[in-house]
């Protein structure tokens, strides 16, 4: 009975939360909605890890959903954080929650090759996509932040992708299950694609405004 109820919180949370952040994409440029759009998708997204964390521990011990739960996590943390600090540097706590992730993420995983059945495909893009993101905040953290801090727009519009791939390829990958690797792998790629979209479109949109500074200081009487 708990089993199902938790199911059927994870499930519908999981949607609305799709919902939401195809809306938030849509309307990246609208500030005002983009941030509160954001901001639901966001909490959607803690009932969704916290459901499926209830899930992995007590029901059912699903490689697969432990990844994308640590994933889901920590890219959605990570992304918000981003928004909060902008160019300012991470907390210690900050580092500490990338340094558990990714602790976590590789005893599993170290775990794991000890047995048969799993989908190692799968289960290994997830963990080098949660391994570069954590790996990446600890090296800014410790010695890149002062040379990179501008790149706080690039982060979250990649880890904010992340986190609503992590949905997307958790749907599909249960929706098609007989599609497998390729119904979880598909979604991931075009999630990269719509990210390097997102950098082009930031870079130009940088680049214009530092134009326009320029042009201002040096007409200015």
């Amino acid at each position: 009975m708990l089993h199902h109820v938790n199911i059927g919180i994870h499930v519908v949370s999981g949607t609305i939360a799709m919902i939401i952040g195809l809306f938030a994409i849509i309307y990246n440029r609208k500030v005002a909605i983009h941030k509160k759009l954001g901001r639901l998708f966001t909490y959607f997204l803690t009932v969704v890890v916290t459901t499926s964390s209830v899930g992995f521990f007590f029901f059912r011990q699903d490689p697969f959903l432990l990844m994308l739960t640590l994933i889901a996590f920590y890219v959605g943390y990570a992304g918000f954080r981003n928004i909060k600090l902008r160019e300012n540097r991470s907390t210690v706590w900050d580092a500490a929650i990338a340094l558990g992730a990714l602790i976590i993420a590789s005893i599993y995983i170290w775990k794991l090759a000890k047995q048969t059945h799993w989908n190692v495909s799968v289960v290994s893009s997830t963990f080098a996509a949660l391994g570069m993101v954590a790996t990446y905040d600890l090296l800014k953290f410790l010695f890149l932040h002062c040379y990179i801090k501008n790149w706080w727009p690039y982060e979250h519009i990649y880890k904010m992708t992340s986190a609503f791939n992590a949905l997307v390829s958790a749907f599909s990958g249960t929706v098609l299950n007989e599609f497998q690797p390729y119904s979880q792998l598909v979604p991931s790629g075009l999630c990269s694609l719509m990210a390097v979209f997102f950098f082009y479109i930031k870079y130009r949109e940088r680049q214009k405004n530092n134009s326009i500074g320029n042009t201002i200081i040096f007409t200015k009487p």
